[in-house]
């Protein structure tokens, strides 16, 4: 998948001439925490919600005496980020997950050519985590712990099938009290999970925790 598909392309912006006062204003009325920064349409960095904060803080410390603030006289250039980390339309989502995660930042621009043709946040990915995991439709979830040979998965799969049950999706994590295994979230059609908790069992799985 690539950010094209889940990029919000409605854009919130300022420009870097604008003020801090102005700056917050949007983000307040459209419950954002970050807004490029363009010019025709280039993006020329970017400012958010932390920065305007550290503004403030910032311009008060090493001094004895507060110093007060005027937001409407503050602009946007002079505390926005210039040359921020940016991806491509074509960019991988995992990429640009990976890129926020490392940088530690909430939101990535989207561009095209020299051009601000969207954006990609965290809640654009936890969206899509999500939808891949079926969390917000009716279903169940059996955790099953396993070896990491396939033939595994493939046998907890067909049990699984033959009982009459969809997977909707599948995660997996290492295993805390044993390095050696995983753990599997299957994700099923909503049903009564016992019968099927029963059946694993049988086969010689153990079965973590089962969600009706």
């Amino acid at each position: 998948m690539i950010v094209d598909e889940i990029m919000s392309r409605k854009v919130i912006t300022i420009k870097s001439g604008d003020t801090l006062y102005n700056a917050q204003g949007l983000m307040v009325k459209n419950s954002i925490r970050h807004l490029p920064v363009v010019q025709k349409n280039q993006l020329e960095g970017i400012i958010t919600e932390s920065d305007i904060r550290g503004a403030f803080v910032q311009n008060n410390q090493g001094s004895s005496k507060v110093m007060v603030l005027d937001p409407k006289k503050m602009k946007v250039a002079d505390f926005m980020t210039r040359d921020p980390r940016i991806v491509q339309p074509d960019t991988n989502v995992e990429d640009a997950a990976l890129l926020i995660y490392q940088n530690k930042i909430g939101s990535l621009p989207v561009v095209q050519g020299d051009k601000l043709v969207g954006i990609i946040s965290i809640l654009d990915m936890l969206g899509l985590f999500i939808d891949l995991m079926g969390i917000i439709h009716s279903s169940s979830r059996v955790d099953v712990i396993m070896g990491k040979d396939p033939k595994n998965f493939e046998a907890v799969s067909k049990i699984i099938h033959d009982h009459g049950l969809n997977i909707i999706s599948v995660g997996m994590s290492s295993y805390a009290k044993n390095k050696k295994k995983q753990v599997y979230f299957f994700r099923l059609d909503l049903c009564e999970t016992a019968s099927l908790v029963k059946k694993l069992e049988k086969a010689g799985f153990k079965v973590l925790n089962a969600i009706d």
